[in-house]
């Protein structure tokens, strides 16, 4: 498999990420155990999660970018959905022990020591903002949906790391030792919301759930501008990983050739694949009476697709 600039991008983004999280996880663990803060430690456990998500986004990148085969005709992008669907998981379960040690610290209140836990979170904030950044503007370019999901998942860590940092000031300047186990319980509940959020779109290409609208539209924009489509119906779209697929039936003239009308149906297909990036597109040409009446026989209606016959050089009617 020869490696692409965008599939290399990737993948060094993510190493970059393992880095990182690797770097923090040791300055974290070894804060929360000097400073016995339980929002600290319990930033360290979470840092800890996010180095097994990103060993797996890595390699499911590595899995993702491999071409069809036999056996996975349709490429292997689902890998890098799944991976982002587990991804979130594991973050679900390590909130769910922070949960459980902040309660614990409330009942049991003591005064950690902040000073090297305001250090350690000041450089959590920076090097996050930095990497996650990177990995965001990376997976824009990319189209990499498990690279979004690793920037959104250290934008929300850096976003617990400063609200760590805050309540650690606030706990030096109160002296109220029960703050920094309501802080790190307030900002798990924040990192739960956002893999809620991160799973529902983690399992769209999983449940192969269509294209967005605005891009469905692109693709009808094309067809209803080619003035030798009649009509158009199963216009069916999804995704895997970067990978789009559109399959469509469209009617042409009954008189044309079997050769004319797979000529025009190649030109179709280069048509829509113009309109959005990393589009694999199939289209199946039917006559158009045949098919109208077809329609009318199974249905008793037109086609709501039809398209209304017109001048050579006249404006393509709006098809829905």
């Amino acid at each position: 498999m020869t490696d692409t600039p965008a599939a290399v991008r990737r993948r060094r983004a993510a190493l970059l990420s393992i880095i990182s999280n690797t770097g923090l996880v040791i300055v974290k663990i070894t804060a929360g155990l000097v400073t016995g803060s339980i929002s600290v430690l319990a930033e360290g456990i979470q840092s800890t999660v996010d180095i097994l998500a990103s060993l797996m986004i890595y390699a499911s990148l590595r899995v993702a970018e491999r071409p069809a085969d036999r056996d996975h005709p349709y490429g292997h992008g689902k890998f890098e959905s799944l991976t982002s669907a587990v991804q979130m998981l594991l973050i679900l379960g390590s909130t769910t022990f922070i949960l459980y040690q902040a309660y614990g610290r409330l009942l049991r209140p003591r005064m950690p020591d902040v000073d090297w836990g305001i250090a350690a979170m000041g450089l959590a904030v920076v090097v996050d903002l930095g990497v996650s950044s990177h990995l965001h503007r990376v997976a824009r370019q990319t189209e990499s949906l498990a690279l979004e999901a690793e920037a959104q998942h250290l934008r929300s860590d850096m976003y617990a790391s400063a609200g760590v940092l805050l309540g650690l000031i606030a706990v030096r300047l109160t002296g109220w030792a029960p703050l920094d186990p309501i802080i790190a319980a307030l900002l798990t509940v924040i990192v739960i919301a956002t893999a809620i959020r991160l799973m529902g779109a983690s399992l769209r290409p999983l449940l192969d759930q269509s294209l967005p609208a605005e891009e469905e539209a692109l693709i009808r924009r094309t067809l209803d501008a080619d003035d030798r489509v009649m009509g158009y119906h199963r216009l069916r779209t999804r995704q895997a990983g970067t990978q789009r697929h559109v399959d469509v039936h469209v009617m042409l003239e009954d008189s044309l050739t079997l050769s004319e009308g797979h000529a025009i149906g190649e030109e179709i297909e280069r048509a829509i694949r113009k309109t959005l990036p990393n589009l694999d597109v199939v289209v199946h040409v039917e006559p158009y009476a045949e098919e109208m009446s077809h329609q009318a026989m199974q249905h008793g209606i037109p086609h709501p697709n039809e398209k209304r016959r017109r001048p050579k050089g006249a404006p393509p009617s709006q098809s829905p």
